[in-house]
């Protein structure tokens, strides 16, 4: 048997990011909502029983982008500051467990729709952090 020369695909890690907003690194400890999604709609066509036509609908549905990090003292995070429009992208970029970078994640037309403080609990001995989600129009992906 022959082997198939497909190509050596080595999966990334999800541990090492960085968060960058106008060229400012923005540390966070999580983040998700990363997705892109069409809705679709379904034709029957008259007469035929046996198919069905599938056609793509206009976006309908907001995205949103979750991120978290630990509370600092101090001044507020600037994304504290909610419904405010962030003027410039939002740059994702995964790294390698170096520091090289492999993929990034470029997002435009933010607007800050929540803030929200972590759970407070004198049962754990817990990091405070603060959880916000950024609404944005659209994203690219990109190999750094």
């Amino acid at each position: 048997m022959s082997q198939s020369s497909l190509p050596k695909i080595e999966p990334i890690p999800g541990y090492r990011f960085t968060v960058f907003l106008n060229d400012i690194v923005m540390g966070f400890q999580k983040v998700s909502g990363i997705s892109r999604e069409v809705e679709t709609e379904t034709y029957h066509e008259g007469g035929l029983n046996t198919s069905i036509h599938i056609f793509p609908k206009f976006c309908s549905k907001e995205r949103i982008l979750r991120l978290e990090k630990g509370t600092c003292k101090g001044i507020e995070h600037p994304f504290c500051f909610i419904g405010d429009k962030l003027e410039g992208p939002l740059n994702l970029i995964v790294m390698d467990h170096v520091g090289n970078p492999l993929k990034s994640y470029l997002f435009t037309g933010l607007i800050l729709r929540t803030w929200e403080v972590g759970e407070l609990s004198a049962e754990q001995n817990s990091i405070l952090t603060d959880r916000f989600e950024v609404s944005y129009e659209n994203f690219t992906i990109g190999k750094v």
